[in-house]
């Protein structure tokens, strides 16, 4: 009975379908596949893989050099586009190279160059309904984490080489099928320091809020590069008032922000000894009449502050100061770290 029921079904299925009350796409797969190969030093191009499986080597060392990227079981105005950044040449789109697309090679071929980071999107009408997700094996520090939807996966900068890839077509609003974690791209020529202060700031600005209620002037941030390694320290000040204000000071190791000590807040300005940037650091406390005038210092350790003046101050004369104010901004105002 059953049996017949399913023939029947299917008969129906087909006469609707033959007279266009049902449109073809329905009976398509849920949604599009993906299926892409790759050209790996050693190898040359390898078969076609899809449904998120390696394309690449793993544990070999061999460099990606070249891409081919496609689309399966469409039924939708879908299209795909790429690009990748390559040694000695940069991204693609950034030169007469361009995306590419539809199985069109991205990279070189018989030049020895390696793939170091790629870029992939859905393009066509139908591109919002999903999302294409893509994750890199690279040197020096294996499987990253999910880009999708043209954002960058892999490194840019440190000269690391792509090893292999695993690319996957979800409906819109679904994780990858692999869950995973950590970063997707790492790019040296973009300081990386203002997404992880980024994230102090906002916490420490809700933790100011929960103590001592939200404030849009709540938690004023600094950053001033101390130690003069290229990457500034950052400064938070918290508290309710100019008597317990107090700065927590971080600096970026690690690929992630660390706390490196505190010191007074209250009634105090930031002054750079010969920039606004870095170098030395000069903190002014001055109220009514008094200042008090630190260094403050940083080297791979503790905060350092060392009393260069501690003086009443005439009535009529000036505090302190140096030609180099540092910037400051509120929490809610991220103008420093973008």
């Amino acid at each position: 009975m059953r049996k017949s029921i399913q023939k029947l079904s299917g008969l129906l299925l087909s006469m609707l379908l033959m007279i266009g009350i049902i449109p073809a796409s329905v009976t398509a797969s849920t949604y599009p596949t993906v299926s892409y190969c790759t050209h790996v030093q050693n190898v040359g191009w390898q078969d076609y893989v899809g449904a998120g499986k390696m394309s690449g080597t793993e544990g070999k060392s061999y460099r990606l050099e070249g891409i081919k990227i496609k689309l399966d079981n469409q039924g939708y105005d879908l299209g795909i586009s790429y690009q990748t950044h390559i040694q000695n040449i940069g991204w693609e789109a950034d030169t007469n190279r361009g995306w590419k697309s539809d199985d069109t090679m991205s990279g070189t071929e018989g030049l020895g160059y390696r793939l170091e980071a790629i870029q992939i999107k859905l393009t066509g009408a139908d591109a919002d309904k999903f999302n294409i997700y893509y994750k890199v094996h690279a040197q020096n520090i294996g499987w990253m984490g999910w880009a999708k939807n043209g954002e960058p996966a892999g490194t840019a900068g440190y000269g690391y080489r792509l090893e292999g890839i695993k690319i996957v077509i979800s409906p819109a609003n679904e994780d990858p099928p692999e869950l995973g974690s950590g970063a997707a791209f790492k790019d040296a020529t973009i300081p990386q320091f203002k997404e992880a202060y980024k994230k102090v700031v906002y916490q420490l600005f809700v933790q100011n809020g929960k103590t001592y209620g939200y404030s849009q002037y709540a938690c004023p941030y600094s950053l001033f590069d101390m130690d003069s390694n290229g990457i500034p320290e950052l400064f938070v000040k918290t508290g309710i008032s100019e008597a317990n204000y107090e700065y927590q000071i971080y600096t970026f190791e690690n690929d992630q922000a660390k706390f490196i000590g505190t010191t007074n807040g209250g009634h105090s300005t930031l002054f750079g000894k010969t920039n606004a940037t870095s170098g030395e650091l000069i903190l002014r406390m001055a109220h009514m009449g008094y200042q008090q005038i630190n260094e403050i210092g940083y080297a791979n350790g503790p905060i350092t502050r060392n009393i260069i003046l501690d003086e009443e101050v005439s009535a009529g004369a000036d505090y302190f100061k140096t030609d180099y104010p540092v910037p400051w901004a509120y929490a809610r105002d991220t103008s420093l770290l973008n």
